[in-house]
């Protein structure tokens, strides 16, 4: 075992997006944790049909109740797409609820203050006074990724409420982490980042994984395998939470992404260790 490795007993394994990342990382870092960063999910923008840019030049008469914009990245193309269309945003008649306040604060600049649910899932939107004040045939529009918050859209449609979706981006497993996972895992050698250097032969040495996501865990689940389930996993959203506490005790619930909130999460970890 390296030297490194034998001074840390705390391993994190970061795989937020790399825009996403650092503030976790180095929060972590302060703490004492030993971090790698290893994002699962790459946003790629979409060009938006003709259909959705007619969708959107329509906010300005047509009664939408709610727009749900389910990330930053969601935020700021669909804040791009109003634009292009010369629409102000913050002049529209319409409710905002924003899935976190990463996702607040790209709204806030444009003069926006949307409404964040306690809960930073799409459990907390479902809740939220925003959607569940909703009447049948209301309209919603949403703001996300191509197969986004199906939850949110399933209980919203369950209700009779009528939805338009703006599909902005594409999420996919960032090809420089496959490469980084076949080249620096699944080989003889070290891996080499700017927190550590870990001998490949020392097995598993992160003990906590984030999965902020169902995407994020299918990509760890490939990368893994049969060690996916090894580390403790910290999980945000219930839906992902009821599939995986059944095939792990090692698992604790995020109810946000916050750096404190996670570093609290594992300081009860530590704990029961």
């Amino acid at each position: 075992m390296s030297d490194l490795v034998a001074q840390h007993s705390k391993y994190f394994l970061n795989t937020r997006p790399v825009d996403r990342a650092q503030p976790l990382t180095l929060a972590l870092q302060a703490a004492g944790w030993c971090v790698t960063e290893l994002p699962l999910l790459e946003l790629l923008p979409l060009p938006l049909d003709k259909q959705d840019q007619i969708t959107l030049s329509q906010l300005v008469e047509q009664p939408v109740r709610v727009i749900v914009v389910v990330s930053p990245t969601a935020a700021r193309l669909g804040l791009d797409a109003l634009a292009a269309l010369n629409i102000v945003p913050a002049q529209l008649n319409i409710r905002w609820l924003a899935v976190g306040h990463g996702t607040a604060k790209v709204l806030s600049h444009v003069g926006i203050q949307p409404e964040v649910p306690a809960l930073e899932s799409s459990e907390g939107l479902i809740a939220s006074s925003a959607l569940s004040d909703l009447i049948p045939n209301e309209w919603v529009m949403v703001w996300r990724g191509i197969g986004g918050r199906e939850l949110v859209q399933e209980c919203l449609l369950a209700r009779g409420v009528r939805l338009q979706v703006i599909n902005l981006y594409q999420r996919q497993l960032p090809i420089q982490t496959q490469t980084s996972w076949n080249n620096d895992w699944l080989t003889d050698g070290i891996i080499n980042s700017s927190v550590q250097q870990i001998n490949k032969k020392d097995s598993f040495p992160h003990h906590v994984v984030l999965l902020s996501s169902g995407e994020s865990w299918r990509y760890w689940q490939m990368l893994a395998g049969e060690a996916a389930l090894t580390p403790w996993l910290l999980v945000l959203g219930q839906r992902l939470m009821d599939e995986l506490c059944v095939l792990t005790p090692r698992i604790r619930q995020l109810t946000s992404l916050k750096p404190e909130h996670i570093l609290h999460v594992l300081a009860d970890i530590e704990h029961r260790e």
